[in-house]
């Protein structure tokens, strides 16, 4: 056989080189990328609870606590001056007491609404007119007779003052003046002994008695 060209066997050598790059390209393909970062996922965004505003309540009612009941005590003279009228008023009710220093008196109970009085004594007598804080005025009927009186507010110690027992009822009348009227009734009635209105007392036929101020919420 003859011999080959040398440019024969280096043509033939790269044609085979390019052959088997060519199976071996197909055959051993780039294997698959597989990720090795972990996966991750997006959390939940949870909107966080919202707190209802509280329901609305009614204010709480405030208790309102009554004032103490005060006394106001009216004194004085009927308008002719023929007896003195003495009246306490506390809350709704009232006492007054009217007499003339010698046999004439009354005693009289009754009530206070909306600035009038109204009050009677057990033995028919009547008294009615209307209070402010600072004066009173009516009228006052006993035995037929009705007497007119428009009197002040007295602060002590002028006001009213009573004692009395199972044989004898003695009121007392101090004026602002200072002056008492009064009548000592044990059955006959006859001008009251002197009243101390500092220790509310005074001697009866040598005998101490003391005498009740009168608030005007008393019943008789």
């Amino acid at each position: 056989m003859g011999q080959r060209s040398p440019l024969v066997t280096l043509a033939a050598t790269a044609v085979g080189l390019v052959v088997l790059l060519v199976v071996d390209s197909t055959q051993t393909g780039s294997p698959a990328y597989t990720s090795t970062a972990p996966v991750t996922s997006t959390p939940t965004t949870t909107a966080p609870a919202t707190t209802p505003p509280p329901t609305p309540t009614a204010a709480p009612q405030q208790t309102v606590t009554p004032q103490a009941q005060r006394t106001i005590v009216y004194a004085g003279r009927t308008t002719k001056r023929e007896a003195s009228v003495a009246i306490a008023v506390k809350g709704d009710r009232a006492v007054a007491y009217v007499c003339d220093g010698r046999r004439l008196e009354a005693w009289l109970t009754g009530t206070f609404t909306t600035g009038q009085l109204a009050l009677r004594s057990r033995t028919g007598e009547r008294l009615v007119g209307r209070a402010t804080a600072k004066s009173a005025v009516g009228t006052f009927t006993l035995r037929g007779r009705t007497l007119h009186f428009a009197i002040d507010a007295a602060g002590p110690p002028a006001g009213l003052y009573r004692s009395a027992s199972n044989s004898r009822t003695i009121g007392w009348i101090v004026l602002p003046d200072g002056s008492e009227v009064g009548v000592d009734n044990d059955g006959t009635p006859a001008p009251a002994p002197r009243l101390d209105p500092a220790s509310r007392t005074a001697s009866v036929d040598g005998v101490q008695v003391t005498a009740q101020s009168i608030t005007g919420d008393e019943t008789f």
